[in-house]
């Protein structure tokens, strides 16, 4: 499974997250005054053209990128003239670097897409599956902090107080979906990061092996495998998804606004390739299991048979159909996140215009033909 893309594995968490943040603090210069309105691009009777370029496009080994890397191995983007050079990330962070410096045109990514969208940087055009349905906070089983229950009401099932959270160590990845639960469920007791309890910034896999080790407190697994690790090993989870953020997130597509300008054939073309294999994929689950279980293995991510068979259960891909939906917004979870990140001072309050300014419909509105709505702070 290494056809038509490259691995760039060496690429240094710390530094990534460290031009991520700067890019969100320049004050989102650049934005696109047409987002969520992006003129067409093609010809009056709809085609479009590829432009012969190569298209950069970030993946990650895990579910937001298997339909992507299916479409390339199966030849869609041939199909429809273009020419994809996938490049293989471990999380959103450093993609927010490669796309920073055009080393990227797109990217699948999950919640560090806010970042390139409040820095100006790029648009958020399509979405691929709920990246919050199997996310679990975890802690050991003698930790205190499962001496409390039920105490934030209406939440009867999360565990914690804020006594029994002050001064705990998170493990896990800056700027990725990791890092927002985390920083939710702990503003559910109104503790803050570096005031009230440490978010120590480290490698999914390194991170979950560290928890296991008896470094750190808390660990938030954002996907089934890492989430059957903690379970194996004896961690117990504390809350969900749902209860430490009140919000359902929905990973998906970055594009740089400059490639939306010059490029827009090229971006519809590889949402169409793209969809092609969502479509495909969550009408097999057999084909879909094997892919992904062969994908995990080939690219590091801890995974087996029974793991991937329930992620095809609970995470089916977004096809077309789910965009036409009358209670569909493209872009609500990312906009509730930034609207997050602004309350607890992760980005400037003024930035989570640009994030609503950066949720374009008009790439997938032409690469499906449907009428797509966009989510609005309003």
């Amino acid at each position: 499974m290494k056809k038509g893309y490259k691995r760039l594995i060496a690429m240094l968490l710390a530094a990534a997250l460290t031009t991520s943040l700067a890019a969100c603090s320049s004050g989102g210069g650049g934005t696109d005054e047409n987002a969520g309105d992006q003129a067409s691009g093609g010809s009056s009777d709809g085609t479009f053209t590829a432009s012969g370029e190569t298209l950069n496009v970030g993946v990650q080994s895990n579910i937001i990128s298997i339909p992507t890397v299916y479409a390339e191995e199966q030849g869609y983007f041939d199909e429809l003239g273009l020419d994809v050079n996938l490049i293989m990330f471990p999380n959103g962070s450093p993609e927010n670097e490669g796309l920073a410096a055009e080393q990227l045109d797109v990217a699948s990514n999950g919640l560090a897409s806010v970042y390139s969208m409040a820095s100006g940087l790029c648009d958020w055009i399509a979405e691929s599956d709920s990246g919050s349905v199997t996310v679990q906070v975890y802690v050991r089983p003698d930790s205190p902090v499962l001496d409390h229950k039920g105490e934030i009401e209406g939440k009867p099932d999360m565990y914690g107080s804020a006594d029994t959270l002050r001064g705990l160590t998170v493990l896990g990845p800056t700027s990725t979906m990791e890092q927002w639960v985390a920083a939710s469920y702990f503003s559910q007791f109104g503790l803050t990061a570096g005031a009230d309890y440490e978010y120590l910034n480290m490698d999914r896999a390194a991170a979950a092996q560290a928890i296991l080790t008896g470094e750190g407190d808390v660990f938030v697994a954002t996907d089934v495998d890492y989430c059957n690790m903690m379970e194996e090993n004896g961690m117990v989870a504390v809350a969900d998804c749902m209860d430490a953020t009140d919000t359902e997130f929905y990973n998906g597509f970055l594009a740089r606004k400059d490639i939306l300008e010059e490029r827009y054939d090229d971006v519809v073309l590889f949402l169409q390739g793209m969809y092609k294999a969502a479509e495909e994929l969550q009408a097999d689950p057999e084909l879909r299991n094997e892919f992904a279980l062969e994908f995990y293995s080939e690219n590091g991510k801890p995974a087996d048979a029974d793991d991937v068979a329930y992620e095809t259960e609970v995470r089916p891909f977004l096809v077309p159909d789910d965009f036409s939906s009358s209670d569909y917004y493209l872009g609500s979870g990312t906009l509730q996140v930034g609207s997050f990140f602004a309350s607890i001072g992760t980005i400037e309050e003024d930035q989570v215009q640009f994030i609503e300014e950066a949720i374009n419909v008009g790439p997938l509105q032409d690469a499906l033909g449907i009428t797509v709505q966009a989510a609005t702070l309003e």
